[in-house]
Formats: C-alpha cells, sequence, structure tokens
C-alpha cells in the first residue's frame, strides 16, 4: 500500500478530519491516492461537491455500500471531469471479537459468508444509471477485509448482539475496471446464445438465476440489453452492440 504522510492526508473540507480516518473505506482512498503520489487531495470541494479524492486527472469515489446514494453526485462530477467509483466487495471476511472488558482479541475465525465479483450487482440495481456512463468508470476492488466485533449486547440481532468496532483491509484480491459499454458487455460469456434468460445467463456464469436476474436487470436499465419477447413466464434478451 503506497504511504500517504500526515500532511498529505489533511483534508481540504472544514469538518473532516482524513488523517484520523481508519478502516476499509480510508485504505482504498490512500491507495488510489498513492497512485498520483503528492498531487493527490482529499476531501476537496470540486463544482460544489466534496470528493474522497482528487487526482490530476480524475476523481475518485469510495463507496464501500449504497452505491445508490451517490448515482446523482457522480453523474454531476462526471460533468466537469473523469470520475472512478470504487466499491469493495469483501470475498473474504475474517471475524476477531474482542473481550468488553480488556479490549483483547479472544476469538478469530473465518466467515462462512462469501462473496464474489457478480455480487456487486445486489448494490447496481439502484444504482444503473452508473454503469457505462460517459465519464464514469467502476472499480470493483475484491478484498479480505478482518472485522473486529464485542458482544456487549448493542450490535444486531443477525450478530447475536455483536457490536462491529472496525472493518480494515487485509488484503486486496482482484480489481475489475468497467468503462464503456463494450467493457460491461465483455461480462457476459461469449457462446451465449440469444435470446438467453435468466436460468441460461446464470448457468453461463456459474451463478443463481436470481442472481442472474439482477445482472439482466441493471444491463437492460443501462441500455446495454434489450427484450427480446418470451419464453413461457420468462423475458428473454439480446445484446445491443457498443
Amino acid at each position: 500500500m503506497p504511504h500517504i504522510n500526515e500532511a498529505q492526508s489533511v483534508a481540504e473540507h472544514p469538518g473532516i478530519g482524513l488523517y484520523s480516518e481508519t478502516g476499509l473505506h480510508a485504505s482504498l482512498k490512500r491507495i488510489y491516492a498513492g497512485r498520483a503520489g503528492p498531487g493527490a487531495r482529499f476531501e476537496a470541494s470540486v463544482a460544489g461537491k466534496v470528493v474522497d479524492v482528487v487526482l490530476p486527472d480524475e476523481l475518485v469515489e469510495v463507496q464501500t455500500r449504497n452505491l445508490g446514494k451517490i448515482c446523482d453526485k457522480v453523474l454531476s462530477l462526471a460533468c466537469v471531469m473523469p470520475v472512478r467509483v470504487v466499491h469493495p466487495v469483501a470475498a473474504e471476511t475474517v471475524i476477531e471479537r474482542a473481550d468488553p472488558a480488556s479490549g483483547e482479541i479472544v476469538s478469530r475465525r473465518r466467515s462462512t459468508a462469501r462473496r464474489d465479483f457478480w455480487s456487486v450487482f445486489d448494490e447496481l440495481v439502484k444504482a444503473s444509471s452508473i454503469v457505462a456512463s460517459p465519464n464514469v468508470r467502476l472499480d470493483v476492488v475484491l478484498v479480505r477485509v478482518v472485522e473486529t466485533r464485542v458482544r456487549d449486547g448493542s450490535g444486531s440481532w443477525r450478530r447475536r448482539g455483536d457490536r462491529v468496532l472496525s472493518r480494515e483491509l487485509a488484503e486486496v484480491t482482484r480489481t475489475v475496471s468497467l468503462d464503456r459499454k463494450a467493457d460491461w458487455l465483455a461480462l457476459l460469456p461469449p457462446g451465449l446464445g440469444e435470446p438467453f434468460d435468466s436460468d441460461s445467463l446464470g448457468k453461463a456464469l456459474g451463478i443463481e438465476a436470481f442472481r442472474a436476474r439482477k445482472v439482466l436487470y441493471v444491463f437492460r436499465r443501462a441500455g446495454l440489453l434489450a427484450e427480446r419477447g418470451k419464453s413461457g413466464n420468462r423475458k428473454l434478451y439480446g445484446r445491443l452492440e457498443p
């Protein structure tokens, strides 16, 4: 990971203290800022919007969840200069549990939950407007994270009362950058016959049909696919060339 010193890490926007920021979000900002060296600016105002990282040739927005919330901001900024949206997907999570009294780590295990590249479409169903949009690039960053929890009863019932203290980046395992329509269409298997439905797409991609439906929904909303009728109750789709 590129080193960014304290002076370089000071946020320009009032009220934002980047140097004390920790976690997955901050780590990714520093990685992308490190590509420009001392030319990077943090939390800087551009066209009335506060941007995570401003580089000489592009703006970088790191969004760990709820991609739909930043669509309007991204599309507005893309009218000014290129925008790179960075979205991490936790392909592997290591869970550490801290003792509520001492804060010491008392257990460590790998989460049984597994996510993959196609998990990004869980977010994109509410953010299809940024898909293949002019001047907008999406980086899907597959990561390994370490999540530290404490069982003090104040957390989610889904975690049996565990409260998440932090989610730290352990490793970036893969990055998929998607820019032009051709990049997005290249995600579809080349041997996939047309027209196709969610079942045939899911089999070609090695994912469940319900996940493939999200891919189809996003691609259609983004103008990458068109409906080609039905087969029974299933909608059929075909590619629109870039």
